[in-house]
Protein backbone atom coordinates (compact mmCIF):
# COMPACT_ATOMS: atom_id res chain seq x y z
CA UNK A 1 0.00 0.00 0.00
CA UNK A 2 1.43 3.35 -0.78
CA UNK A 3 0.55 5.87 1.28
CA UNK A 4 1.40 9.47 1.65
CA UNK A 5 2.22 11.32 5.24
CA UNK A 6 3.93 14.52 6.02
CA UNK A 7 5.11 14.88 2.62
CA UNK A 8 6.61 11.38 2.33
CA UNK A 9 5.98 8.51 0.52
CA UNK A 10 5.81 5.02 2.32
CA UNK A 11 5.12 1.45 1.48
CA UNK A 12 3.94 -0.57 3.76
CA UNK A 13 1.63 -3.44 4.70
CA UNK A 14 -1.35 -2.82 6.89
CA UNK A 15 -0.28 -5.50 9.63
CA UNK A 16 2.60 -4.14 10.43
CA UNK A 17 -0.16 -1.18 12.24
CA UNK A 18 -1.11 -3.95 14.42
CA UNK A 19 2.01 -5.00 15.61
CA UNK A 20 4.26 -1.85 15.94
CA UNK A 21 1.50 -0.41 18.39
CA UNK A 22 2.44 -3.15 20.70
CA UNK A 23 6.16 -1.25 20.62
CA UNK A 24 5.16 2.06 20.88
CA UNK A 25 3.00 1.74 23.80
CA UNK A 26 5.38 0.50 26.35
CA UNK A 27 6.65 4.33 25.78
CA UNK A 28 3.52 5.72 26.51
CA UNK A 29 3.64 9.56 27.34
CA UNK A 30 1.79 12.63 26.58
CA UNK A 31 1.80 13.44 22.93
CA UNK A 32 3.14 16.21 21.40
CA UNK A 33 1.02 18.53 18.81
CA UNK A 34 1.86 17.06 15.17
CA UNK A 35 1.90 19.15 12.23
CA UNK A 36 1.26 15.98 9.94
CA UNK A 37 -1.99 14.94 11.69
CA UNK A 38 -4.13 16.05 8.71
CA UNK A 39 -7.90 16.91 9.94
CA UNK A 40 -10.77 15.94 7.42
CA UNK A 41 -14.26 17.51 7.75
CA UNK A 42 -17.67 18.06 6.65
CA UNK A 43 -17.86 21.44 5.01
CA UNK A 44 -19.68 24.38 6.65
CA UNK A 45 -21.50 22.59 9.82
CA UNK A 46 -23.82 25.03 11.54
CA UNK A 47 -22.12 26.49 14.71
CA UNK A 48 -24.72 25.04 17.12
CA UNK A 49 -23.13 21.21 16.21
CA UNK A 50 -20.36 19.77 18.75
CA UNK A 51 -17.18 18.95 17.35
CA UNK A 52 -15.21 15.89 18.15
CA UNK A 53 -12.51 14.35 16.90
CA UNK A 54 -11.72 10.73 15.79
CA UNK A 55 -7.98 9.71 15.55
CA UNK A 56 -7.58 6.69 12.84
CA UNK A 57 -4.99 4.30 13.31
CA UNK A 58 -3.69 5.08 9.98
CA UNK A 59 -4.30 6.24 6.23
CA UNK A 60 -8.49 5.83 5.34
CA UNK A 61 -9.11 2.47 4.44
CA UNK A 62 -11.89 -0.17 4.33
CA UNK A 63 -11.47 -0.81 8.07
CA UNK A 64 -13.06 2.83 8.19
CA UNK A 65 -15.59 2.81 5.66
CA UNK A 66 -18.70 3.37 7.68
CA UNK A 67 -17.08 6.32 9.40
CA UNK A 68 -17.21 8.04 5.98
CA UNK A 69 -19.96 7.09 4.83
CA UNK A 70 -21.83 8.24 8.12
CA UNK A 71 -19.66 11.73 7.65
CA UNK A 72 -20.71 11.92 3.60
CA UNK A 73 -24.44 11.43 4.19
CA UNK A 74 -24.93 13.81 7.30
CA UNK A 75 -25.05 11.76 9.95
CA UNK A 76 -22.94 13.01 12.93
CA UNK A 77 -24.66 16.60 12.05
CA UNK A 78 -28.29 14.78 12.48
CA UNK A 79 -26.60 13.52 15.95
CA UNK A 80 -25.61 17.00 16.67
CA UNK A 81 -21.56 16.62 16.18
CA UNK A 82 -19.19 18.29 13.78
CA UNK A 83 -16.76 14.91 13.32
CA UNK A 84 -13.17 15.91 12.54
CA UNK A 85 -10.71 12.91 11.23
CA UNK A 86 -7.15 13.04 12.37
CA UNK A 87 -4.96 11.32 10.22
CA UNK A 88 -1.53 10.68 12.52
CA UNK A 89 1.84 9.49 11.21
CA UNK A 90 2.01 7.85 14.63
CA UNK A 91 0.15 4.81 14.55
CA UNK A 92 -0.18 4.70 18.36
CA UNK A 93 -1.54 8.27 18.36
CA UNK A 94 -4.64 7.45 18.58
CA UNK A 95 -4.67 5.29 21.58
CA UNK A 96 -2.37 8.19 23.59
CA UNK A 97 -4.69 11.19 22.54
CA UNK A 98 -7.59 9.14 23.57
CA UNK A 99 -5.99 8.15 27.10
CA UNK A 100 -5.00 11.57 27.22
CA UNK A 101 -8.42 13.49 26.54
CA UNK A 102 -6.62 15.27 23.51
CA UNK A 103 -9.29 13.71 21.03
CA UNK A 104 -12.51 12.08 22.08
CA UNK A 105 -12.50 8.46 19.87
CA UNK A 106 -9.66 6.91 18.32
CA UNK A 107 -9.21 3.29 16.04
CA UNK A 108 -7.02 0.65 17.73
CA UNK A 109 -7.03 -3.01 18.54
CA UNK A 110 -7.89 -5.42 21.22
CA UNK A 111 -4.30 -6.11 21.88
CA UNK A 112 -3.02 -2.69 21.84
CA UNK A 113 -6.14 -1.57 24.17
CA UNK A 114 -5.13 -5.07 26.45
CA UNK A 115 -1.59 -3.92 26.89
CA UNK A 116 -2.84 -0.62 28.08
CA UNK A 117 -5.44 -1.50 30.54
CA UNK A 118 -2.62 -3.47 31.92
CA UNK A 119 -0.69 -0.05 32.39
CA UNK A 120 -3.36 1.42 34.02
CA UNK A 121 -4.07 3.23 31.18
CA UNK A 122 -7.65 4.80 30.63
CA UNK A 123 -9.55 3.72 27.17
CA UNK A 124 -12.10 1.38 26.56
CA UNK A 125 -13.28 0.10 23.56
CA UNK A 126 -16.78 0.93 22.44
CA UNK A 127 -17.61 -1.42 19.18
CA UNK A 128 -15.93 -4.02 17.01
CA UNK A 129 -14.80 -2.43 13.45
CA UNK A 130 -14.68 -5.96 12.42
CA UNK A 131 -16.23 -9.32 14.56
CA UNK A 132 -13.75 -11.92 14.22
CA UNK A 133 -9.85 -11.53 13.18
CA UNK A 134 -9.35 -11.42 9.57
CA UNK A 135 -5.66 -11.50 9.40
CA UNK A 136 -4.15 -15.11 8.08
CA UNK A 137 -0.60 -16.24 8.03
CA UNK A 138 0.00 -16.33 4.05
CA UNK A 139 2.04 -17.78 1.49
CA UNK A 140 2.27 -17.73 -2.23
CA UNK A 141 0.05 -20.23 -3.81
CA UNK A 142 1.34 -23.50 -4.71
CA UNK A 143 4.39 -22.68 -2.44
CA UNK A 144 3.33 -26.05 -0.55
CA UNK A 145 2.42 -24.43 3.01
CA UNK A 146 -0.70 -25.44 3.87
CA UNK A 147 -0.52 -26.09 7.75
CA UNK A 148 1.21 -24.34 10.66
CA UNK A 149 4.04 -27.77 10.51
CA UNK A 150 4.79 -26.41 6.91
CA UNK A 151 6.38 -23.40 8.56
CA UNK A 152 9.61 -25.05 9.79
CA UNK A 153 12.24 -25.08 7.62
CA UNK A 154 10.76 -22.06 6.03
CA UNK A 155 11.64 -17.50 5.93
CA UNK A 156 8.68 -16.05 7.95
CA UNK A 157 8.72 -11.58 6.84
CA UNK A 158 9.27 -10.76 10.38
CA UNK A 159 8.43 -6.93 12.10
CA UNK A 160 10.50 -7.48 14.72
CA UNK A 161 8.05 -7.88 17.87
CA UNK A 162 7.45 -10.11 20.45
CA UNK A 163 3.65 -10.80 19.49
CA UNK A 164 4.56 -12.40 15.96
CA UNK A 165 6.95 -14.81 18.08
CA UNK A 166 4.00 -15.81 20.99
CA UNK A 167 1.29 -15.91 18.16
CA UNK A 168 3.40 -18.05 16.10
CA UNK A 169 4.79 -20.56 19.07
CA UNK A 170 1.26 -20.93 19.59
CA UNK A 171 -0.08 -21.34 16.39
CA UNK A 172 2.75 -24.04 15.46
CA UNK A 173 2.24 -25.78 18.75
CA UNK A 174 -1.24 -26.56 18.15
CA UNK A 175 0.24 -29.06 14.62
CA UNK A 176 3.26 -30.28 17.02
CA UNK A 177 5.45 -28.26 15.64
CA UNK A 178 8.57 -25.64 16.45
CA UNK A 179 8.52 -22.18 15.95
CA UNK A 180 12.59 -22.45 16.16
CA UNK A 181 12.67 -24.15 12.90
CA UNK A 182 11.63 -20.83 11.74
CA UNK A 183 14.02 -18.21 9.97
CA UNK A 184 12.84 -14.85 11.29
CA UNK A 185 13.64 -12.48 8.78
CA UNK A 186 13.13 -8.36 10.14
CA UNK A 187 12.09 -6.87 6.82
CA UNK A 188 9.98 -3.81 9.17
CA UNK A 189 6.90 -2.47 7.07
CA UNK A 190 7.82 -4.38 3.86
CA UNK A 191 6.06 -7.67 5.06
CA UNK A 192 3.90 -8.11 1.98
CA UNK A 193 6.64 -6.78 -0.56
CA UNK A 194 8.62 -9.28 0.93
CA UNK A 195 6.38 -11.80 0.48
CA UNK A 196 4.94 -11.07 -2.98
CA UNK A 197 8.89 -10.59 -4.27
CA UNK A 198 9.95 -14.17 -2.99
CA UNK A 199 12.03 -13.27 -0.25
CA UNK A 200 10.50 -15.01 2.27
CA UNK A 201 8.32 -18.25 2.04
CA UNK A 202 5.08 -16.64 4.47
CA UNK A 203 4.27 -13.41 6.24
CA UNK A 204 1.27 -12.01 8.36
CA UNK A 205 -1.35 -9.64 6.92
CA UNK A 206 -4.72 -8.30 6.71
CA UNK A 207 -6.84 -10.45 4.32
CA UNK A 208 -9.26 -7.33 3.15
CA UNK A 209 -6.41 -5.32 2.14
CA UNK A 210 -3.06 -7.29 1.48
CA UNK A 211 -4.76 -10.27 0.58
CA UNK A 212 -7.15 -8.74 -1.88
CA UNK A 213 -4.09 -6.70 -3.35
CA UNK A 214 -2.32 -9.83 -3.94
CA UNK A 215 -5.39 -11.41 -6.23
CA UNK A 216 -4.98 -7.76 -8.11
CA UNK A 217 -1.59 -8.27 -8.71
CA UNK A 218 -2.23 -11.93 -10.09
CA UNK A 219 -0.65 -13.21 -7.05
CA UNK A 220 -2.96 -15.72 -5.41
CA UNK A 221 -2.36 -16.78 -1.76
CA UNK A 222 -2.42 -19.98 0.40
CA UNK A 223 -4.25 -18.52 3.94
CA UNK A 224 -3.54 -20.10 7.15
CA UNK A 225 -5.92 -18.05 8.47
CA UNK A 226 -5.83 -16.78 12.52
CA UNK A 227 -9.29 -16.83 13.56
CA UNK A 228 -9.86 -20.79 12.33
CA UNK A 229 -6.55 -21.28 14.13
CA UNK A 230 -6.33 -22.49 18.36
CA UNK A 231 -4.66 -18.89 18.65
CA UNK A 232 -8.05 -17.57 20.38
CA UNK A 233 -9.83 -14.90 18.58
CA UNK A 234 -9.61 -11.16 18.88
CA UNK A 235 -11.16 -7.47 17.84
CA UNK A 236 -9.13 -5.87 15.57
CA UNK A 237 -9.77 -3.23 14.89
CA UNK A 238 -12.25 -1.19 17.62
CA UNK A 239 -13.24 2.08 18.61
CA UNK A 240 -12.23 3.63 22.21
CA UNK A 241 -12.87 6.17 24.40
CA UNK A 242 -11.07 7.35 27.41
CA UNK A 243 -12.60 6.74 30.21
CA UNK A 244 -12.98 10.48 31.19
CA UNK A 245 -15.11 11.02 27.85
CA UNK A 246 -17.36 7.60 28.79
CA UNK A 247 -18.24 9.07 32.67
CA UNK A 248 -18.36 12.51 31.97
CA UNK A 249 -20.13 13.23 28.49
CA UNK A 250 -21.71 9.65 27.70
CA UNK A 251 -24.22 11.36 25.47
CA UNK A 252 -21.57 12.43 23.19
CA UNK A 253 -20.17 8.87 23.22
CA UNK A 254 -23.61 7.27 22.60
CA UNK A 255 -24.13 10.13 19.89
CA UNK A 256 -20.76 9.07 18.00
CA UNK A 257 -21.91 5.31 18.46
CA UNK A 258 -25.44 5.93 16.84
CA UNK A 259 -23.73 7.77 13.90
CA UNK A 260 -21.14 5.04 13.17
CA UNK A 261 -23.13 2.28 13.57
CA UNK A 262 -25.52 3.84 10.87
CA UNK A 263 -22.83 4.19 8.78
CA UNK A 264 -21.47 0.56 8.80
CA UNK A 265 -24.83 -1.15 8.24
CA UNK A 266 -25.14 0.92 5.46
CA UNK A 267 -21.79 0.08 3.65
CA UNK A 268 -22.94 -3.23 4.95
CA UNK A 269 -26.17 -3.46 2.54
CA UNK A 270 -24.42 -0.84 -0.01
CA UNK A 271 -20.46 -1.99 -0.26
CA UNK A 272 -20.61 -0.85 -4.00
CA UNK A 273 -21.69 2.65 -2.99
CA UNK A 274 -19.76 2.52 0.15
CA UNK A 275 -16.77 2.02 -1.78
CA UNK A 276 -16.91 4.88 -4.05
CA UNK A 277 -17.43 7.11 -0.95
CA UNK A 278 -14.06 6.07 0.70
CA UNK A 279 -12.56 6.57 -2.80
CA UNK A 280 -13.89 10.55 -2.46
CA UNK A 281 -12.00 10.48 0.82
CA UNK A 282 -8.92 8.38 -0.24
CA UNK A 283 -7.65 9.55 -3.50
CA UNK A 284 -4.54 8.48 -3.34
CA UNK A 285 -5.65 4.73 -3.14
CA UNK A 286 -6.19 2.69 -5.98
CA UNK A 287 -9.50 2.85 -6.50
CA UNK A 288 -9.88 -1.20 -7.57
CA UNK A 289 -8.54 -2.08 -4.67
CA UNK A 290 -10.64 -0.28 -2.52
CA UNK A 291 -14.15 -1.26 -4.69
CA UNK A 292 -12.72 -4.97 -3.97
CA UNK A 293 -11.59 -4.62 -0.29
CA UNK A 294 -14.80 -3.54 0.19
CA UNK A 295 -16.64 -6.18 -1.20
CA UNK A 296 -14.84 -8.98 0.67
CA UNK A 297 -15.35 -6.93 4.16
CA UNK A 298 -18.94 -5.92 3.77
CA UNK A 299 -20.07 -8.79 4.85
CA UNK A 300 -17.70 -9.97 7.61
CA UNK A 301 -18.27 -6.54 10.08
CA UNK A 302 -21.24 -7.18 11.48
CA UNK A 303 -20.79 -11.09 10.67
CA UNK A 304 -22.49 -13.76 13.07
CA UNK A 305 -23.33 -10.69 15.91
CA UNK A 306 -26.63 -9.70 16.64
CA UNK A 307 -25.33 -6.18 15.61
CA UNK A 308 -22.31 -4.50 14.59
CA UNK A 309 -20.23 -3.16 17.05
CA UNK A 310 -21.03 -6.13 19.84
CA UNK A 311 -18.38 -7.45 21.82
CA UNK A 312 -17.94 -10.48 23.95
CA UNK A 313 -16.05 -10.29 27.25
CA UNK A 314 -15.22 -14.31 26.36
CA UNK A 315 -13.05 -12.71 23.81
CA UNK A 316 -11.24 -10.37 25.72
CA UNK A 317 -10.93 -12.78 28.24
CA UNK A 318 -9.51 -15.29 26.29
CA UNK A 319 -7.38 -13.56 24.37
CA UNK A 320 -6.58 -11.24 27.63
CA UNK A 321 -5.38 -14.62 29.35
CA UNK A 322 -3.63 -15.55 26.48
CA UNK A 323 -1.45 -12.46 26.46
CA UNK A 324 -0.79 -12.68 30.09
CA UNK A 325 0.13 -16.13 29.64
CA UNK A 326 3.06 -15.37 27.20
CA UNK A 327 4.02 -12.20 29.53
CA UNK A 328 2.90 -9.54 26.97
CA UNK A 329 1.07 -7.76 29.09
CA UNK A 330 3.32 -5.49 30.92
CA UNK A 331 1.22 -4.14 34.02
CA UNK A 332 -1.00 -6.49 36.39
CA UNK A 333 -4.19 -4.74 35.63
CA UNK A 334 -5.80 -5.88 32.97
CA UNK A 335 -9.52 -6.57 33.68
CA UNK A 336 -11.43 -7.57 31.12
CA UNK A 337 -14.87 -6.47 31.75
CA UNK A 338 -13.41 -2.76 32.00
CA UNK A 339 -11.68 -3.07 28.44
CA UNK A 340 -14.90 -2.94 26.31
CA UNK A 341 -18.51 -1.78 26.76
CA UNK A 342 -21.85 -2.62 24.61
CA UNK A 343 -23.34 0.38 26.24
CA UNK A 344 -23.28 2.69 23.86
CA UNK A 345 -24.65 0.31 20.63
CA UNK A 346 -27.82 0.72 19.90
CA UNK A 347 -30.47 -1.69 21.26
CA UNK A 348 -30.99 -3.35 17.96
CA UNK A 349 -29.55 -3.28 14.65
CA UNK A 350 -30.26 0.25 12.99
CA UNK A 351 -32.35 0.16 10.02
CA UNK A 352 -30.28 0.84 6.53
CA UNK A 353 -31.64 4.07 5.04
CA UNK A 354 -32.31 3.91 1.27
CA UNK A 355 -29.84 4.56 -0.74
CA UNK A 356 -31.47 8.41 -1.84
CA UNK A 357 -30.88 9.63 1.61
Amino acid sequence: MNVRIGGKLFVMSCMCVVLIVALLITGFGPPTPDESEQPLRADGPPEELLKVTLSLDWVPNTNHTGVYVALDKGWYEDEGLDLEIQIPSDPAAALKQVAFGHTEFGVSFQEEVSIARSQGIPVVSIAAIIQHNTSAFSSLKGSGISGPKDFEGTKYASYGLPLEWAVLEGLMACDDADVNEVEFVDVGFDAFPALIGGKVDFAWIFLAWDGVQAEIMGKPLDNILLADSCVPDYYTPVFISGEKTIEERPEIVRKFVAATSRGYEYTIEHPDEAAEILIKYSPETNPELIRRSQEWLSPRYQDDAERWGEQSLEVWQEFGDWLAERDLLPGPDFQADDAFTNEFLPEKPVASPTAEN
